[in-house]
């Protein structure tokens, strides 16, 4: 359930202790960290200046920031700590990650990773310990019938019967149901689910004034639309918040958004990743993975491209030109694992291929070469793929790039798979490709990416890779 039920003072003290919390991490750290320096003797002492004080003020609101931005002050009335938590170690991960980059970018002087590390530890056990507190502490304290939100619910329906069991099956949420409204003046007066229905949908006026309610849960389907436009227009003038619980948006979106735009109200369908301060995170993330593996693993480039070129007739690189976001065509490289003339001996071989759709897959292709088989067995084939990160045309984790000549085999909804920018790795490649032999069932696993998309799920993507990778599972 997404809703938001927090007044916002509650979330400006959530805010500010949360501050409070990373910036007195940053200076018990600092004495940890010494300690064990003295101990060890692995670094010089780290030189305190007047100006550190700030910068514990601005990365401390950094961590603020992080913590919004994953809207861990809009719904913690039905948050489980377990959520709290995993925002927890998100947030310190994004945080740690910053203030690496930030000092990369602005030398602020002699910061010993070991310092960094050891702050990480210090922020994440601190911060769980706050959320852990305060996750009990409010649940106690609903539990008494305070912090309560009183709620009118609009609907004697399913859709009411549903939200009213969630509701009691959840009682540390702090939501308290004062009676229902009908549309059919039949039911006025009678018990629904041990709620009383307290009038007809006409009568919320009178009710509101009557009643304290903090807020109208509207629970009808979208043929009833007609009957609650009075009761928008009521809540609206009297102040009170109106939430919907409808099936009107079914299916069509995993994310909805309403626009403003010169006084008309535009509702978007969000289909696609969207925030961009994550996908911000993301390119940067791009640039520096792929930017350091580029220079770290230059002597391995070499080695490779050295036994490409001793034991077969070609080039090094294999160059694919391939389609990427929206359709945008781009050129990419791969380490050359096949024999030159593999594209023309493709058609012959159209009959063996194991995947079902657009796709050629076959085993035991006669066209890879010894050297080859080893490059694709450890995925170093796709190294050079890297290249395309930094550019900007692909990312380290996306959906596959599609070849022109099997995006005319595409149906409709496989399209949508173009709507990001393609990766090197994603949840196709992890699941274990050889074990995928539908491209159907492929493109599910791309939009069940695409739909479910976050940094977080982009991390463990990355290290599920590194361990497919070990394994010699390919890519």
């Amino acid at each position: 359930m997404a809703m938001i039920w927090r007044p916002t003072y509650h979330r400006r003290i959530a805010q500010l202790i949360d501050a409070s919390t990373t910036a007195a991490c940053f200076v018990l750290a600092y004495f940890f960290w010494n300690k064990f320096r003295s101990v060890t003797g692995i670094s010089a002492p780290i030189e305190i200046a007047w100006d550190s004080l700030w910068k514990i003020i601005g990365f401390s609101i950094v961590w603020v920031i992080i913590f919004t931005r994953q809207n861990a002050y809009s719904y913690q009335r039905f948050t489980s700590l377990k959520k709290e938590i995993v925002i927890v170690a998100k947030t310190v991960f994004f945080g740690v990650f910053i203030f690496f980059a930030a000092h990369f970018l602005f030398r602020f002087g002699y910061i010993p990773r070991s310092y960094m590390v050891i702050f990480g530890g210090v922020n994440f056990i601190a911060l769980s310990l706050e959320k852990t507190i305060l996750f009990y502490a409010t649940k106690i304290i609903r539990r008494k019938r305070k912090n309560k939100t009183k709620i009118l619910v609009v609907g004697t329906g399913t859709r009411a019967k549903n939200f009213i069991e969630t509701i009691e099956k959840h009682l540390s949420w702090g939501l308290e149901i004062i009676g229902l409204l009908t549309g059919d003046p039949a039911k006025v007066g009678m018990d629904f689910h041990g709620r009383k229905v307290l009038g007809s949908n006409h009568d919320i006026e009178t009710i509101l004034h009557e009643n304290r309610v903090d807020e109208v849960i509207i629970c009808v389907s979208t043929k009833r639309f007609d009957q609650i436009r009075e009761i928008l227009e009521i809540c609206e003038r009297e102040g009170v918040q109106v939430r919907l619980n409808s099936d009107f948006f079914g299916k069509l979106a995993k994310k909805v958004r309403v626009d403003h735009i010169y006084g008309l109200p535009i509702i978007s369908f969000i289909t696609t990743p969207d925030n961009e301060w994550a996908l911000a995170i993301k390119r940067l993330m791009d640039i520096f993975i792929s930017g350091f593996l580029l220079i770290v693993l230059s002597p391995l480039f070499l080695i490779i491209a050295l036994l490409i070129k001793i034991t077969s007739r070609g080039p090094v690189f294999y160059q694919w030109d391939v389609i990427g976001l929206n359709k945008k065509p781009f050129r990419s490289w791969k380490f050359r694992t096949m024999i030159p003339s593999a594209d023309q001996m493709k058609v012959n071989l159209e009959a063996m291929n194991i995947m079902k759709g657009p796709v050629f897959k076959m085993e035991r292709d006669p066209r890879v070469t010894n050297v080859g088989k080893f490059l694709r067995k450890y995925s170093l084939d796709e190294l050079p793929q890297l290249w395309s990160v930094l550019k900007g045309d692909m990312s380290l984790v996306g959906p596959r790039p599609v070849f022109p000549q099997e995006l005319h085999g595409y149906e409709s909804w496989h399209r949508r798979k173009l709507s990001v920018k393609p990766g090197i790795t994603c949840l196709w490649q992890i699941s274990g490709r050889h074990k995928v032999n539908d491209f159907d069932e492929w493109v599910r696993l791309d939009f069940e990416y695409i739909d479910n998309w976050s940094l977080w799920l982009d991390i463990k993507i990355l290290f599920k890779t590194i361990v497919a990778v070990l394994k010699g599972g390919g890519l």
